[in-house]
């Protein structure tokens, strides 16, 4: 398995609109829903965005600033570690809890 640079969970905020709309146009980005307007005086506009660690860095310029919410891969591994291992389907009488995982089968229904 080859290695992959972690995904940080980014919020993006530019002075402005036409300052957030040329970043994207340069570097798109994996957005996590639509800009906003900041809070408070001026113009400022916000955005989330999901980008490789070595990109986050990049995003950054004049007008523009860069904060890591999260490392989204490292949360990502700690959800996966709650997932049970075992069949949680095997015991007709149990009631399942948490994630689990659809195991298809042949014959009648399956």
């Amino acid at each position: 398995m080859s290695e992959r640079e972690n995904i940080l969970h980014v919020r993006v905020t530019a002075d402005d609109a036409e300052t957030l709309r040329t970043l994207l146009r340069e570097e798109p980005l994996d957005v996590g829903g639509r800009p906003r307007e900041t809070p408070g005086p001026g113009n400022e506009m916000t955005i989330e965005a999901y980008v490789p660690r070595g990109r986050a860095d990049r995003l950054e310029r004049a007008g523009v600033s860069v904060d890591v919410l999260r490392d989204a891969t490292e949360t990502g591994h700690a959800r996966q570690a709650e997932v049970g291992r075992g069949n949680r389907y095997a015991n007709a009488d149990e009631v399942p809890y948490g994630l689990g995982e659809m195991v298809k089968e042949e014959g009648p229904g399956g």
